[in-house]
């Protein structure tokens, strides 16, 4: 440990001594350092709120390119049930180069500008499995793809007598558009190990499809509007869309996403009064998936996610306080051949997730947040439940074409747990942080299934420890 941490500072100093006065994009645009618009790394400020709003389109032209690279340490509590730790969990408490974002950010036009990444993923991402379902290998990073990004075009208006905003969002993720650290990839935890994909843990357990299960493969049109910086709404649709570039593939497992419309739509009540800031709104999302005929006991369905979310935010120079909080639930009506074909136990689903955070920061430069989170649905043996019959295909934890690395051991998903992260940026570039995640359940209770061996695992050992530095330039 004391190996790795020395590592990490070397890394650290070197990058600071060498770009002491490297800025962001956006604060070398708008001439402002980063802490008017962010108050941590993920959260944005009532002044990071507008500039968004208003298109990224605030300040001077610059050269809108920017670079963030991501080196970490990932380290699960333990992994004795694995059949082959180094296979299953590989990389595990290793220092690794994790991620790198090219981004181009910023003002491109007058009203029009946005926000468009490339990332290399250079983190085992994918686990690979053999007719019989056990892991034999994991593919080893060197993905590249188009991640979350969005470019939008706004108008100020008066309307009325009343101050309104609209304007017209191109993104390829729900919800990347939104204003505040509650929706979908906004949401909280703003960094997590790229290494979970491949150990197939899920940070917060199973998650609805609202939730990143769409991001950079869908290509969406909206159109929003603010009203006297109060009322904000916001209708969009997505359609089927993946990069007809070779180079750039999807992050994770690609969905059969319909290529009809697939609507999102999002409302809000927001308040901004001197220090505070209050917000509750309200979002969802219409997604039709096909059946997926390469995955054995794979199901297309209706996913209809409903969102709740509410944010507090009391800003000051020196001590910051924030709060948010989101809840979402999943109603998913399953092809009727999906019973036939024993990947769900019944025609319909329900899935509902609830995640808490609490920030204090001080002076930008010292924070801590605390988080809770739950997941908790129907019970769906054929789906979650672990299966040691490798003749029988069934939904996600068949033996013949696994697509978990865990399994439920009573066909329920409740994930619950809570954790901390402690975060220090010395300068407005570098962002230090100690992620710390404990479960109290894991996929049904206490105890699972570790689907490589079939021996039983504590939800305690999926504790979770994070560490990482961010820098941007």
């Amino acid at each position: 440990m004391v190996i790795r941490r020395a590592v990490v500072a070397m890394f650290i100093l070197i990058f600071w001594v060498n770009n002491l006065y490297a800025l962001p994009t956006f604060s070398r645009q708008t001439g402002k350092n980063c802490a008017t618009c962010h108050l941590n790394v993920g959260e944005l400020t009532p002044a990071g709120r507008q500039f968004k709003l208003m298109g990224y389109s605030d300040g001077d032209y610059v050269v809108p390119l920017s670079v963030i690279g991501v080196l970490s340490d990932t380290k699960i509590q333990s992994s004795s049930s694995s059949i082959n730790p180094s296979v299953t969990m590989p990389q595990n408490g290793s220092v690794i180069p994790e991620f790198v974002s090219l981004f181009t950010a910023g003002k491109f036009y007058k009203e029009l500008g946005g926000y468009v990444k490339v990332s290399f993923n250079n983190a085992n991402t994918s686990p690979l499995f053999n007719s019989q379902g056990v892991q034999t290998g994991t593919k080893v990073g060197g993905d590249y793809l188009l991640d979350a990004s969005e470019i939008r075009y706004t108008k100020r208006l008066s309307v009325g007598g009343r101050y309104v905003v609209a304007g017209v969002t191109l993104n390829n993720a729900p919800a990347i558009q939104d204003l505040w650290p509650t929706t979908p990839v906004n949401n909280y935890p703003y960094r997590t190990s790229s290494l979970l994909n491949a150990w197939g843990i899920g940070q917060f357990g199973p998650t609805t499809m609202i939730d990143g299960g769409l991001n950079s493969q869908v290509a969406g049109v909206g159109i929003y509007t603010m009203v006297d910086d109060t009322l904000y709404v916001e209708l969009a649709g997505y359609t089927k869309y993946l990069s007809p570039l070779p180079a750039i593939s999807v992050d994770g497992p690609v969905n059969t996403v319909s290529s009809s419309v697939n609507p999102y739509w999002r409302l809000v009540y927001n308040s901004t009064r001197n220090s505070d800031s209050f917000m509750l709104g309200t979002f969802g999302m219409i997604t039709k998936l096909k059946r997926d005929r390469n995955i054995s006991g794979s199901s297309g369905g209706n996913y209809t996610d409903i969102g709740l979310d509410f944010d507090f935010q009391h800003i000051t120079d020196v001590s910051s306080w924030s709060m948010q909080m989101t809840y979402i639930t999943e109603h998913i009506n399953w092809n009727p051949l999906a019973v036939v074909r024993m990947s769900h136990d019944t025609t319909h689903s329900q899935l509902n997730t609830f995640k808490a955070k609490a920030t204090y920061d001080y002076k930008r430069q010292l924070g801590t947040n605390i988080f809770v989170f739950n997941s908790n649905g129907s019970t769906d043996n054929d789906y979650w439940s672990f299966n040691p019959d490798q003749t029988v295909v069934t939904g996600a934890c068949n033996q013949n074409n696994s697509q978990l690395a865990f399994c439920s051991a009573n066909g329920n998903p409740k994930t619950s747990g809570y954790g901390f992260e402690l975060y220090y940026v010395p300068v407005p570039y570098v962002h230090i942080a100690l992620q710390q995640t404990f479960y109290n359940s894991f996929l049904g209770g206490s105890t699972f299934i570790d689907n490589s061996s079939g021996n039983i695992r504590a939800a305690k050992d999926n504790n979770l420890t994070y560490l990482y530095a961010v820098f941007s330039y």
